[in-house]
């Protein structure tokens, strides 16, 4: 398949743009088929991958901890999209490379009939005729210098001080146009062709969580070239809208035979205002395209908060409550504690240090001539327990 040859002349920004078109085409038609062909490096390389991630989720199922079945499903399901988007042509033309291609025009199309600005099937040729429309225009000139030299002689009267010169403002304006409509489509189209050859090689890349991230990342990059397309199209489109009567109005005045001084300066001002809005626009739309997550907002300042927020009463943080005890809960508690304490009364260690205890108060009153106390001679050093308790220890 041979693309249209540029030639100079009337017909060169349309050839251009049948030839950028064309070759956007065969890039991402051929460059998928040469990958995704057996035997290529690339169908290789997915075919690797493919077998790795079998055997990991085999593995996982011997094992490791058995799968939901919703992973099983999705395991089955993410195999077969990667072999429709790497080995199935008619599907991947229908679903993505249609789309891409042939779809951001569809849109425009759409769009520019419900707005008034035209048709998108004729779009080429309406911006090849305003191109030469400017050479038309750069070609007669603003008649500024009619009659500059009478008999070799200046008649003073050049509009100098209204407009740039002629050649300069004409020339410019014409550069800003065909570059500005050729880079941004020539990006947008060969762009596109070459993430459509390499789907191949992205959809492998999907099966693993550690390389999803350009598998992502060539989607973003399809869906930032169909909007970037609609974006592109819908800006020419109103530029269009607007130089194409300027255009026609100018030419009509200086077929009448006045001059149009300002016009080299309002064509370059409008040639470079929308080259400018074509630049931003790309950039706003990838801004968008690959933005990540969602938007959060800052707190508003207190200052800057409405009065009507401030009149609201702020609202008193309750203290927090205790932890509320159960009553099952507290007799466990006691229970707890009255069996460590009878262990600790029977223990020897507590008999002998009772003991000891009581020997050195005794002693203490003899010595002061004292009689003891009540509470320190006759306090008992064993624990008190009924004779059932006793028959019961000890039949246990």
């Amino acid at each position: 398949m041979a693309c249209p040859p540029i030639i100079t002349g009337e017909e060169f920004l349309r050839r251009t743009l049948a030839h950028i078109d064309c070759q956007a085409q065969l890039i991402g038609s051929y460059g998928y088929q040469a990958l995704g062909s057996p035997g290529s490096a690339a169908s290789i390389l997915v075919t690797s991958l493919l077998t790795l991630f079998i055997a990991l989720f085999g593995i996982r199922l011997m094992f490791g901890p058995s799968p939901h079945a919703r992973d099983a499903v999705f395991g089955v399901l993410k195999i077969g999209i990667v072999l429709t988007l790497a080995f199935s042509w008619p599907a991947f033309r229908t679903v993505i490379y249609d789309v891409t291609l042939k779809g951001p025009a569809e849109i425009a199309n759409v769009v520019q009939s419900s707005s008034g600005n035209g048709r998108a099937a004729d779009f080429a040729y309406r911006l090849q005729a305003a191109d030469n429309a400017v050479v038309t225009l750069t070609t007669v000139g603003s008649g500024r210098n009619a009659a500059a030299l009478v008999e070799g002689e200046d008649s003073g009267s050049t509009f100098r001080a209204a407009a740039i010169e002629d050649d300069t403002g004409f020339g410019s304006a014409r550069i800003l146009y065909i570059a500005s409509i050729i880079g941004t489509l020539g990006l947008l189209r060969i762009g596109a062709g070459l993430l459509l050859a390499l789907a191949p090689v992205a959809a492998g890349l999907w099966l693993f969580t550690q390389s999803r991230g350009i598998f992502a990342g060539w989607l973003k990059g399809l869906a930032f070239t169909i909007v970037g397309s609609i974006g592109t199209t819908l800006a020419l489109a109103v530029e269009l809208a607007i130089i194409e009567p300027w255009l026609a109005d100018a030419l009509r005045v200086r077929s009448l035979g006045y001059a149009t001084p300002a016009a080299p300066t309002e064509l370059l001002a409008i040639m470079l205002a929308f080259t400018i809005v074509q630049l931003a626009m790309l950039w706003l739309l990838a801004k968008v395209v690959f933005y990540r997550g969602w938007l959060t907002l800052p707190d508003i300042p207190e200052p800057l908060r409405p009065l009507w927020d401030r009149s609201q009463p702020a609202t008193i943080e309750q203290p927090r409550s205790e932890p509320v005890i159960l009553r099952a809960e507290r007799i466990s508690n006691s229970v707890e504690s009255s069996i460590r304490r009878e262990r600790q009364l029977t223990s020897p260690h507590f008999e002998r240090q009772t003991n000891t205890v009581q020997t050195s108060l005794q002693s203490a009153d003899k010595s002061a001539g004292q009689p003891p106390k009540l509470g320190s001679s006759f306090r008992r050093s064993s624990l008190r327990t009924s004779r059932a308790a006793r028959m019961r220890d000890q039949q246990s």
